[in-house]
């Protein structure tokens, strides 16, 4: 009994020993605020802008006049190494930010290998329906210039 003598009152000296705590003190609230507002003014930075150096390039995919549906475009400068990629979404549509100047286009489709068949266990290849000189940015014979202000361009492909 003794031990649990001594362990309570162990118990309510350090109790009585605690700093009493504010809840909403005005250092806190400050602290808090300030906080915020730090975080705010980090997450401008990071918003849905243009990042800087950069044009916004917008546009579509067509193939044999058809939207393309799906696949990557990439663009290979013609000067330097400031090169880019964008999906290519079910519509045809695309959207890449890129360093001004000229680039060679490549498109590619959502053709390959995909998962194995549930039914048969084997994988399935989907052959491309897109030509295979636009699968690289030195044949395609594609090119785009990326200005300030470009109007979306269409980039046309053709199937086999």
């Amino acid at each position: 009994m003794t031990n649990t003598a001594n362990t309570s009152n162990m118990i309510k000296t350090v109790s009585a020993n605690r700093i009493p705590h504010r809840c909403g003190s005005d250092s806190g609230r400050w602290l808090l605020l300030g906080a915020s507002l730090v975080t705010g003014l980090l997450l401008v930075g990071c918003g849905p802008g243009t990042p800087a150096g950069k044009v916004k390039l917008t546009g579509n995919v067509t193939c044999d006049g058809k939207p393309l549906n799906g696949g990557y475009i990439n663009f290979a400068a013609k000067q330097g190494t400031a090169n880019g990629s964008a999906g290519i979404a079910a519509d045809g549509a695309f959207s890449v930010f890129l360093v001004p100047g000229d680039y060679d286009v490549a498109v590619n489709d959502n053709s390959g290998m995909r998962p194995p068949d549930a039914a048969s266990g084997r994988p399935t290849y989907i052959p491309s329906g897109i030509h295979k000189r636009f699968t690289s940015a030195n044949t395609s014979g594609l090119s785009v210039t990326a200005v300030a202000d470009s109007k979306p361009v269409t980039v046309a492909v053709e199937s086999k």
